[in-house]
């Protein structure tokens, strides 16, 4: 009988002692999963605002060949669409650096007829 109220208070300490550091990794669990969340509708904001503005210069009539019609995306736009589409509050820094990656990744950064503020913030960061 003594072992068994010598283990059931072992188990007791050991309980008290492991609760905050579970509660704790649960905690972390789930900012982690609040994060990716973020990521991920910050990412679709920011492809939907590039696909947009890849549309509306395609929707522009063509009248000289020898002109084109340039690409106008914007951290504003990034901005916007976060909000309109998915109720999102997005701080200036988070839609730019998104929006830089993006257009990297999809090949628009390359575009030279491209028109963004999204590496402005990027050069006045360099010493």
């Amino acid at each position: 009988m003594g072992w068994f109220v010598g283990t059931v208070l072992l188990l007791a300490l050991l309980a008290a002692l492991l609760a905050p550091r579970l509660h704790r990794l649960e905690q972390d669990r789930r900012q982690r999963r609040a994060d990716e969340h973020y990521r991920k509708l910050l990412q679709a904001a920011t492809d939907h605002a590039i696909t947009a503005a890849v549309r509306a210069r395609l929707a522009e009539p063509v009248t000289d060949l020898h002109i084109t019609i340039p690409m106008r995306v914007s951290v504003g736009d990034v901005i916007a669409r976060a909000h309109d589409d998915f109720a999102l509050e997005v701080p200036r820094d988070h839609a730019a650096a998104m929006l830089r990656h993006r257009l990297i990744f999809r090949g628009h950064a390359r575009w030279p007829d491209l028109i963004t503020d999204a590496f402005d913030d990027e050069e006045d960061q360099t010493p």
